[in-house]
């Protein structure tokens, strides 16, 4: 991310509305944004931090609290921020949640948060602004806009806050962190969550073999259970003795099976002769039953023969029917003719009345072909006439495109012409008003140079004061300790003396003649001590004394050396206060004169580009030229238009006169055109279908009295033949011997005969297979008993139910064997598969195991992939610490330091100066700022290139150089800068956020923060 051009309003200290260019600072590499202790430095990356992500720069701080309280309540709380991602610009504009006062009434009301992202590649920071941002990417729904900003980024804001912005303490924390804290950051900045979801489904898969096979194994043995098997071998067993008992029962069902067949075939015995007897009843009763309707028969035999005489008169009364039959159809036809006939006269009389009406009306044809021949000269005329009209119409349309093209341009000519007057006017008071802000200016700056002369001399007084107050206070306390170092060291000599004494008598009573003395070894004592021993307790007197002295002479020293250095720092500071210019003016009186030239120059509002402005006039000027000739082309234009439009229409007129008025529409000529068709067309049709009614009707009259004649004929013929039919069936009656009443009492018989003769036939038959069949069973059962079929049927039911038994008992014992057999075969099978699938899936348990810390070394696969990256950021981070610390110190990884579930995020510092390693904690103040720098330069270059998506082209360092002017001087500060230059040679840009003297005057470039009494304001630096 490379930003481009910051825009703040409202924003923290920052009043009114701020723009920060950073283009001339990003290209020049190496910038700063310096100012004053509390002016908002710091502001600017939180104002940044905000417009990306929402949050400002210090997490604990919520976004409704970066309204600034110096702002008009009628302002907006709002940051614009334009950057730089590679090739592509993006503009993002966000407002926090805040009060404002309502539109209508008193009070406020809240205004939610609001951002919206734009895509503004290829537009000109100059071009960019309210209303002109570019392609809308995301707007409104805050959380789209940041999922949109971390997709494009590549991080998010705690990332953002960690490796773009090298926050103040915040990487000696990371320094000094614990491994789990250390562990936390890295794995929110690098993306190693592939190893964690690699060894989280290793363990999930291998979780779900074992349970898998636990599952499994679990369910075979409770199937065993549920047979009552305690394992295979049992049920190896139990197959073995349901095998034998299967055998034992087949046994049995086979004897019962033979027992069955006896019985069975007994009974079937029993049964034939039991048929015969049967046989043998009923064929005498089937005699027997005949010969009751011997009778019957014969009476039946008698109608046969009668009926047979009867049918030969069956034709010749169907031929009397038939004749009668014909005779009346014949007389119906000639009557539906005659009455066809008089209908057929009553319509040719008609049709040949509405021929004569029709041929009446042809002169109507006539005129209506004549019309219909008008009609389509008109319209060949129109179809001439169309394009002549097709270009007026264009013409026209050409003529009032350019009167509006003429009265646009003339519109636009009076516009620019009133902008140019007021430009003018505003020029020459813009010219009128820098002229008095540079007056006021310089003495604006003449002032502020003053103040500042006063206000450095007046604080050197200050300084001078306090450290002579202090030498004053140090040099009594000197004095005062060294009495009672004096008063100490005498006590102490006295309790020595003492105790010497005391220890001398106690020596003097152990002594012996021609002994060796404890003190000196002399086997000769000429003068021991003598006195009393009465005084104990002497040596913790001067134990204490002792005590007491040396606290006091280290007390005194102490202050000694306070008091050297508070002399020291008088010495320097009155050196400094001489070489401070004594001011003419004090501060106070200084200011007094400031406020009302500020105020002057405030009131002159903010500055105006002159140069521009003069360009503009020179544009809108060159403008007015060209829209002048424009507008003289344009009307030009319209003259010839209006020309060739009045010629059109005159050739269109001349075209159309001899068309009528009300016909001079295509849509109104071709209706009036098939109008006059279609009565043409009716006209003809109507003729014509009555000269065809007319012939028809005459041809039907002359059908109609040819089939009245024939019919008369076929009448009498059907007549004759009705008179000849009677007369030869009452002939055939008198041969037959019937009369008519006995030929209609027989027709019955005659309907049955062939039934009644088969009837006949079947019982004479029937009559003699019963004799027949009555001798034969009469035969079959002669000397033979009658068999008694219950006995044989309990006897086979017997046996039936004996086979039943030991069939169902042996298909038990079968079914039995078969289920022990199956389960045998499945859980063998199951068995073999579980086994397979236990040594299938050891290496995935094992490689499961190993990346979830079953190893030696407790160590997951997580922690291994974030510590061989933390291994490439300390790495990085050596390439700028050993130049920034003069070659002496190198970061390394403090291996045995962790506990053993995260092993190995420890650093320590290896000092070349000692050849030994020792804890980051025991580093120096300015060591500790190089030292955390170093890391997080390194830490930002890992990650830059671990991810292809995060791309650090700006990164600020955010104070901590005032450690290194008072602990280890210029010359490290030197070793730092220089590093940070070899930065900017890798295409990187770096700020620095400093309010040191000594980084303002190494770096001029950047900008400088100043703060005032009604806000701050942000004014671009650049080389002196």
């Amino acid at each position: 991310m490379r930003p481009v051009r910051l825009t703040i309003q409202a924003f923290g200290p920052f009043a009114g509305r701020e723009v920060i260019d950073f283009r001339d600072a990003v290209a020049a590499g190496l910038f700063g944004i310096y100012g004053r202790t509390g002016s908002g430095k710091s502001t600017i990356f939180s104002a940044m931090t905000f417009a990306l992500f929402g949050e400002p720069a210090k997490g604990e701080q919520d976004a409704p609290s970066l309204r600034s309280d110096h702002a008009d309540a009628a302002a907006k709380t709002e940051v614009e921020f334009i950057f730089d991602v590679g090739e592509k610009r993006f503009a993002i504009v966000r407002r926090p949640e805040q009060m404002r006062p309502k539109q209508r009434g008193e009070g406020e009301t809240s205004s939610p948060h609001e951002a919206f992202l734009f895509d503004a590649t290829g537009m000109a920071p100059e071009d960019i602004g309210e209303g002109h941002y570019g392609k809308i990417v995301a707007e409104k729904k805050v959380r789209a806009v940041d999922t949109a900003i971390v997709e494009m980024l590549g991080y998010g804001s705690e990332q953002f806050r960690q490796i773009v912005l090298l926050p103040q303490g915040r990487f000696e924390t990371f320094l000094s962190a614990k491994t789990k804290e250390r562990m936390e950051i890295l794995r929110d900045l690098f993306d190693v969550s592939l190893y964690r979801h690699l060894a989280a489904k290793l363990k999930e898969e291998a979780d779900a073999a074992e349970r898998l096979v636990v599952r499994e194994r679990e369910l075979c043995a409770r199937r065993l259970a549920a047979e009552g098997f305690e394992s295979t071998d049992a049920l190896a067993a139990g197959i073995t003795e349901a095998e034998a008992r299967h055998a034992e029962l087949q046994e049995g069902e086979n004897a019962a099976r033979m027992v069955l067949t006896g019985a069975q075939k007994a009974l079937d015995e029993a049964r034939g002769v039991e048929a015969r007897f049967v046989a043998a009843e009923k064929a005498w009763a089937a005699l027997a039953a005949l010969k009751e309707n011997e009778a019957a028969m014969a009476e039946l035999a008698d109608q046969v023969e009668r009926a047979e005489r009867a049918r030969l008169l069956v034709d010749p009364e169907t031929y009397v029917r038939e004749t009668a039959r014909e005779a009346r159809d014949a007389g119906e036809r000639l009557a539906a003719m005659q009455e066809r006939l008089g209908k057929a006269e009553t319509r040719a009389t008609a049709a040949t009345e509405a021929l004569a009406g029709q041929t009446a009306r042809a002169g109507e044809i006539d005129d209506l072909r004549r019309e219909i021949d008008a009609f389509e000269r008109q319209m060949r005329i129109l179809e001439r006439a169309a394009e002549t009209k097709a270009a007026t119409e264009a013409a026209l349309k050409a003529e009032r495109a350019a009167e509006t093209a003429l009265g646009e341009t003339g519109a636009r000519l009076q516009a620019r012409k009133d902008a140019r007057g007021k430009q003018a006017e505003a020029l020459r008071r813009t010219r009128e008003t820098e002229a008095r802000r540079h007056d006021i200016a310089s003495r604006l700056r003449a002032l502020t140079d003053a103040l500042s002369v006063a206000s450095t001399f007046e604080a050197a007084e200050a300084a001078v004061g306090e450290a002579q107050r202090v030498v004053s206070e140090r040099t009594a306390e000197v004095e005062r300790l060294d009495r009672r170092a004096a008063e100490a060291r005498a006590a102490s000599d006295t309790a020595e003396h003492d105790l010497t004494r005391v220890q001398a008598l106690y020596l003097a009573t152990k002594l012996e003649p021609g002994a060796p003395c404890p003190v000196c070894g002399a086997t000769d004592h000429p003068a021991p001590a003598t006195g009393s021993l009465e005084n104990a307790g002497l040596e913790a007197a001067f134990r204490k004394a002792r005590a007491a002295r040396e606290a006091a002479d280290g007390a005194a020293r102490e202050a000694g050396q306070r008091l050297a250095s508070a002399q020291s720092i008088l010495d320097e500071r009155q050196r400094r206060l001489a070489e401070t210019a004594r001011p003419e003016e004090g501060s106070s009186a200084i200011r007094e004169k400031l406020d009302p030239v500020r105020a002057e120059l405030e009131a002159l509002g903010p500055e105006t580009d002159i140069a521009e402005a003069e360009a503009t006039l020179d544009r809108l000027a060159a403008e007015i030229d060209a829209l002048e000739k424009k507008h003289d082309g344009l009307r030009d234009d319209l003259a010839e238009r209006r020309q060739a439009t009045a010629t059109l229409r005159a050739q269109l007129e001349e075209m159309l006169s001899s068309v009528p008025d009300h016909l001079r529409d295509n849509g109104v000529l071709a209706r009036e055109t098939d109008m006059a068709s279609r009565l043409l067309a009716g006209r003809v049709a109507a003729r014509d279908a009555a000269e065809k009614a007319d012939r028809e009707a005459h041809d039907a009259l002359l059908g109609a009295r040819k089939d009245v004649e024939a019919a008369e004929v076929a009448l009498a013929a059907a007549k004759t033949r009705q008179q000849s039919a009677l007369e030869v069936f009452r002939l055939r009656l008198e041969d037959a011997g019937f009369s008519r009443d006995d030929y209609r009492d027989l027709k019955p018989a005659i309907a049955t005969l062939e039934t009644d003769r088969a009837r006949l036939d079947d019982y004479r038959q029937t009559r003699a297979a019963a004799e027949e069949g009555a001798r034969t069973s009469a035969e079959a059962v002669r000397d033979r008993a009658r068999p008694d079929l219950d006995a044989f049927e309990e006897s086979r039911r017997a046996a039936e139910e004996s086979l039943t038994t030991a069939t169902n008992a042996r298909m038990a014992t079968g079914h039995h064997l078969g289920h022990l057999t199956k389960l045998r075969n499945e859980l063998a099978e199951i068995l073999r598969t579980l086994d397979e699938a236990e040594a299938a899936s050891g290496p995935l348990r094992g490689l499961s195991a190993l990346v979830n810390g079953n190893n030696p070394q407790k160590l997951d696969l997580e922690t291994f992939a974030i510590g061989a990256m933390f291994d490439q950021v300390l790495e990085a981070a050596n390439l700028r610490l050993h130049p920034m610390s003069a070659n002496r110190y190198r970061l390394e990884r403090d291996r045995e330091g962790a506990g053993r579930g995260r092993r190995g995020l420890g650093i320590q510092v290896f000092d070349t100066f000692t050849g030994k390693s020792r804890p980051t904690a025991t580093l120096s103040g300015g060591e500790t700022f190089i030292a955390a720098l170093a890391l997080a330069l390194g830490l930002a270059d890992v990650v830059e290139s671990a991810s292809g998506r995060v791309r650090l082209d700006t990164i600020f360092i955010d104070e901590g150089f005032g450690s290194l002017d008072t602990e280890n001087g210029s010359g490290t500060l030197d070793q730092v800068l220089q590093v940070l230059n070899s930065l900017v040679s890798q295409n990187r840009a770096v700020g620095l956020i400093s309010h040191v003297p000594l980084v303002q005057e190494a770096i001029p470039n950047g900008f400088y923060v100043r703060k005032h009494f009604s806000g701050s304001n942000v004014n671009a630096r650049g080389p002196v």
